[in-house]
């Protein structure tokens, strides 16, 4: 047994036992006093919302601190660290009025801590001064700016915000001063429509940016959409209906401008490779012309180059047109007649036929047959003047040009 006791194990558990029925008793039974000094306590405000709904508001520099020094028993003291759990917060709900007012404060510690159980003995001030003045509103337009540029072969549509407007609330100079508010957006390298929630910048009226913290602003975000449009150049086309001496192959066509540049989302303008400005019925046409058509845009596409119409020159090459008396007449698509019958009252017409000279040499009055058609008729006795289509039997160089029509009569 004495050896255990003479042991330098022995002597050391018992130097560490010690040790910590000490540290126990300074901690938590040691009934000394101690002091604790925390400075810089950053005043919190609270009641600032309550101010606002009467109008007023908080003109002292927010950033007030205080400095005390606390004193209480080790154990409680010790509970404290350094203090850094120490909040200093002053009320402003019973003020109802501008002036300028001394407010107590009050101390709050760390839950683990009853402020019965500290004093304040020193403190670098017993109570806030402060200025309340009258609450000033105004209504903040906002303005975008972009910063880099899409991709090659993009560009950037109007930028368009979720609000037109802030509103900004504060001392009357200092808000006054207050020119708009400012949302940058980077486009960099961008292909697809930007949709992005933006912090924004005050700027004042010498363009310099105004700190936010002084005021109060009724949204802390803009939600700004950046289209990004697809660029792209498309050539301008006509689509030409060929018949029997009306061949897209014997015209001469241009159109001018021969291009537009069109923009828009990528889906839809990727897949454009040109723009059908009209439909020409060559047969229709008897001369050589030129006319302008309205450029029609793609749905969703804008006209970036400008030009919103087109002239449309139309010459016929090697062709030549004669005119020909038909007296071969029909008629299709009768109504229901009921025993009655139909005849036509048009004895013989005028038909310009078009087509190479060799062709034309060698069409006779009974090539050509025109038919008329009474889809439009009703069966009710009378003459009807009908639509009809002229047909060169024998050659398919050669094509009627032009609109005819015949006379035809419902009779019992």
């Amino acid at each position: 047994m004495n050896k255990i006791k003479n042991s330098k194990a022995f002597r050391i558990g018992i130097s560490v036992l010690a040790a910590l029925l000490i540290w126990l008793y300074v901690e938590n039974i040691d009934p000394s006093i101690v002091s604790l000094d925390v400075r810089n306590i950053q005043v919190e405000f609270v009641g600032e919302d309550t101010l606002a709904e009467r109008g007023l508001m908080l003109a002292t520099d927010k950033g007030m601190t205080i400095n005390l020094v606390l004193q209480g028993q080790r154990n409680v003291i010790s509970r404290l660290g350094n203090g850094s759990g120490v909040r200093v917060r002053v009320d402003l709900s019973s003020i109802t009025s501008v002036g300028q007012y001394s407010l107590a404060y009050q101390v709050i510690y760390p839950d683990s801590v009853s402020e019965n159980s500290i004093d304040v003995v020193e403190a670098s001030a017993y109570r806030i001064t402060l200025d309340v003045v009258e609450l000033y509103q105004k209504s903040i337009t906002i303005r975008g700016e972009r910063v880099g540029s899409p991709a090659d072969g993009y560009m950037a549509g109007e930028m368009d915000f979720s609000v037109d407007t802030i509103l900004v609330s504060g001392e009357q100079l200092a808000v006054s001063n207050i020119s708009y508010a400012l949302v940058t957006v980077d486009l960099s390298g961008a292909t697809e429509t930007i949709h992005a929630s933006v912090n924004y910048e005050l700027i004042d009226f010498n363009g310099e940016v105004v700190d936010p913290s002084n005021f109060r602003i009724d949204v802390e975000t803009v939600d700004v959409t950046v289209p990004i449009l697809m660029v792209k150049e498309l050539p301008l086309v006509v689509d030409f209906v060929s018949s029997n001496g009306s061949q897209e192959a014997d015209i001469a066509s241009n159109i001018s401008p021969r291009t537009i540049t069109v923009a828009g989302d990528r889906s839809s303008i990727s897949t454009l490779e040109e723009i059908v400005l009209t439909e020409v019925v060559l047969s229709e046409v008897t001369e050589d012309t030129s006319f302008t058509v309205p450029i029609p845009l793609p749905s969703g596409a804008i006209n970036v180059s400008g030009e919103t119409e087109a002239t449309v020159t139309i010459s016929f090459m090697n062709l030549e047109t004669r005119t020909f008396t038909a007296t071969n007449f029909s008629f299709i698509n009768a109504p229901d007649l009921d025993g009655r019958e139909v005849t036509v009252v048009t004895n013989e017409v005028d038909v310009v036929l078009r087509g190479p000279a060799e062709a034309l040499d060698t069409i006779e009055s009974y090539n050509i047959r025109v038919v008329g058609d009474m889809t439009d008729v009703t069966a009710v006795n009378g003459n009807y003047a009908i639509p009809a289509t002229v047909y060169v039997d024998g050659n398919d160089e050669v094509g009627a040009i032009g609109t005819y029509q015949i006379t035809v009569r419902i009779s019992s």
